[in-house]
């Protein structure tokens, strides 16, 4: 039925007056629009009410094909729904229906077993891991990526961030590389800006900070919460749990602060602590109380001055001086 046929119809009905009559011999009864004139209805002379009776069983015909149509759609997205919810339900069940051919249904079949074999059995964190190199994905969502992993302190399951001991590595660097991370997970490194925020957002952890002065004394400091915020809230810290140790709580003044390096000032200090106490950190008003990607001191005797070492005030407060060794941590407070 082209659309000009049934534009007639419709304009045919929508100028009479309306009367019901039932028709019985077209395809199936239908209610039909009567119009009351002087030739109500005579059939033979192929009107009806003043419309032809050609464009009514014309229209009657279409409504009973896109009912029927309407009928198969309707069983074909009930079908599409239930193998939905049978993929979900990681329980697939094949129909052998008319409307699914032979390449329909190995396309079905091929995409469960794909779904099945991609089960991805990589370790959240280092709980329950090797000592040393580990490949982890924090998150389905996050792409995997290799850390150190360290099973020998405090029971284990903890997580490299930050190693520093012998000054092979400049930590006097630009955003870009604290963003990325820099250095070898053999040697002294930075874990990076960007994977310390997924991996302390995927899940509650805690951080360990060891160190060790020019006298080889050994302190410790530890805190059952810690996460950084992302790049747009310039990596701030902004979860900082109790302190327990015995090295101080020197980094409590930084919790709620932004990072900053020496080309991107976030502190609010008048200057750019970064430059000043050639490192980056989480500086403040006052720049620090705390820093530990400070100016590494390669002998002792030869002392680094105006607070650029590498700092914790309660420990080793400045303005001369650094850590020898200095080591961070972190762990899930759960097993995941």
């Amino acid at each position: 039925m082209t659309l000009e046929t049934l534009v007639t119809a419709l304009a045919c009905l929508s100028t009479t007056t309306t009367t019901t009559t039932t028709i019985t011999n077209g395809p199936k009864s239908m209610a039909v629009i009567m119009q009351n004139s002087v030739e109500p209805f005579k059939v033979d002379n192929a009107t009806l009410g003043g419309c032809p009776v050609g464009t009514l069983s014309g229209l009657a015909s279409r409504i009973q094909y896109m009912t029927e149509e309407l009928q198969t759609l309707q069983m074909d997205l009930t079908e599409l729904q239930q193998l939905i919810n049978d993929y979900k339900n990681e329980q697939p069940v094949y129909r052998l229906d008319s409307r699914i051919g032979p390449s329909s249904l190995s396309a079905v079949v091929g995409q469960s077993v794909a779904a099945a074999g991609s089960v991805d059995d990589t370790p959240r964190s280092c709980w329950d891991q090797k000592h040393g190199e580990v490949r982890i994905r924090p998150g389905p969502d996050m792409q995997p990526f290799f850390v150190n992993c360290d099973q020998k302190v405090r029971d284990g399951g903890w997580t490299v961030i930050a190693y520093r001991y012998d000054g092979s590595e400049d930590f006097n660097r630009n955003w870009e590389n604290y963003k990325a991370g820099f250095g070898s997970l053999k040697g002294e490194f930075f874990i990076g800006l960007d994977k310390l925020h997924r991996l302390t957002n995927s899940a509650d952890h805690e951080l360990l900070i060891l160190m060790q002065s020019q006298t080889k004394e050994q302190r410790f400091a530890l805190y059952d919460q810690f996460s950084i915020g992302n790049e747009a809230e310039k990596y701030l810290m902004y979860l900082l749990g109790t302190y327990k140790g015995d090295a101080g709580d020197s980094l409590r003044y930084h919790a709620g602060k932004k990072f900053t390096t020496f080309d991107q000032d976030n502190d609010d200090n008048g200057q750019n602590c970064a430059r000043t106490h050639a490192g980056a950190w989480w500086y403040g008003r006052e720049c620090f109380e705390s820093n530990l990607f400070g100016t590494f001191q390669s002998k002792y005797g030869q002392e680094i001055g105006y607070f650029k070492g590498i700092l914790w005030k309660t420990f080793v407060p400045g303005p001369t001086g650094s850590l020898r060794y200095v080591r961070m941590l972190i762990r899930p407070l759960k097993k995941t």
